[in-house]
């Protein structure tokens, strides 16, 4: 039986899979990084290691998904299909995530980080370019609500990764590539893709799409800069308001275990609102004011974690933060859907769309070097992603050919 768009069979296996792509990374980068530099590095070298880490997988990142957006844009073309590409790179992704585990040094894990780079990457480009390829502008919203709560479901998985009663550290990893693949095997088994490409538009409507999608394009990098410092650092800026170091790695996992029960107590808050506002964007077709809010809401977030005395107001702070990004990156990706030029070059205009993820999470570690240890350092730095997330709504309003 195979699911065709825009049924609701087809949207299910794409969301499913699109949280599969989520899982692959979001407890990596927040919870299985971090301890792995814990159990690699002294605390001297942690935040220097942690950022290059983020710094190589984000250059990696960057140019591994322009390559497979560009690839399966070709595959799809001659075969009507993106598909191939999704399976060599969750088959690739459970070897990277194997190599991830064995490594014993800075440099075997900066390795396998690269490796684990390419692989996501390599599923990302092409899912994403489905979306483009399959659903109708009318239902955008409602998918981009779903797939934008893959965000805050993959931090629930990132609780289970940390729970010491699912095994051992190895059976753990096992356990985190068996639900990637069950959520994307699906999507690869069951649905059939469009084989007629739509029609190029006017070449007017081409220019005017290109000079908004650059619009969304510096919007979407605003704000990414502070969803990727919160990902990565989150874990040390939790133990910063309670004034505690990180000695060792069994600390590190105990306390680890006390900030992913953060991440979930604010999932479901952020989930409900990204695809209630994703539905509500289709029926009024409108996404300009849902991203305006979102951004004043996700600005909000961070600076009450900025002045955060405890962590129940942290805690408060981040929910915000991440429930105002979830519904901005969701209804910016619908948006920008919209906004793609050409029908033939999506996996390589989404590419470009990516960097929006990648070089922010150059920009973050970059910044993060520069804090001090304590509180007073990620205050400074939290205030200064929230004037930066206040820009990129700003960049978002000054869309013309979409409302």
């Amino acid at each position: 039986m195979y699911f065709t768009s825009p049924g609701r069979g087809f949207i299910l296996l794409y969301a499913l899979a699109y949280a599969g792509l989520f899982v692959s990374f979001i407890p990596f980068v927040s919870v299985l990084l971090p301890l792995k530099v814990t159990a690699v590095a002294d605390a001297e070298h942690r935040v220097a290691l942690l950022s290059a880490a983020a710094l190589g997988g984000a250059a990696v990142a960057s140019v591994a998904n322009l390559i497979f957006g560009t690839l399966s844009d070709r595959t799809y073309r001659r075969r009507g299909t993106r598909r191939p590409w999704i399976l060599a790179g969750l088959a690739l992704l459970i070897l990277a995530y194997a190599l991830f585990h064995w490594s014993e040094d800075g440099a075997s894990m900066l390795a396998a980080v690269g490796l684990l780079q390419i692989a996501i990457n390599m599923m990302f480009a092409p899912v994403g370019a489905i979306m483009a390829d399959e659903v109708p502008d009318a239902q955008k919203g409602l998918v981009a609500g779903l797939i934008g709560a893959a965000h805050p479901f993959s931090s629930l998985v990132a609780v289970g990764v940390t729970l010491h009663a699912l095994g051992s550290e190895g059976m753990r990893y096992a356990l985190l590539c068996a639900v990637i693949a069950v959520l994307v095997l699906p999507l690869l088994l069951f649905i059939s893709e469009r084989r007629d490409p739509l029609p190029e538009p006017p070449a007017e409507l081409r220019v005017r799409r290109r000079a908004d999608f650059a619009r969304i394009w510096i919007a979407r990098v605003l704000v990414q800069i502070a969803g990727n410092g919160l990902s990565t650092y989150g874990l040390f800026y939790f133990l910063a308001v309670l004034g505690q170091k990180i000695p060792d790695k069994h600390h590190a996992e105990a306390a680890s275990e006390g900030v992913a029960a953060i991440f979930a107590g604010v999932t479901i808050v952020a989930l409900l609102l990204t695809i209630a506002a994703g539905r509500l964007s289709d029926l009024t077709m409108r996404r300009k004011p849902f991203l305006a809010i979102a951004a004043l809401v996700m600005a909000a977030g961070l600076a009450i974690m900025a002045v955060a005395p405890n962590w129940a107001v942290a805690a408060l702070g981040f929910g915000a933060a991440i429930s105002g990004m979830s519904v901005f990156l969701a209804l910016q990706s619908a948006l920008a859907m919209q906004l793609l030029p050409s029908p033939q070059h999506r996996g390589r205009d989404l590419g470009i769309l990516n960097l929006t993820n990648t070089l922010p999470a150059m920009v973050a570690p970059l910044l993060a070097l520069a804090l001090s240890p304590d509180k007073a350092g990620y205050a400074a730095w939290l205030l200064i992603l929230a004037l930066g997330v206040l820009a990129g709504g700003a960049a978002a309003m000054t869309i013309r050919t979409q409302n």
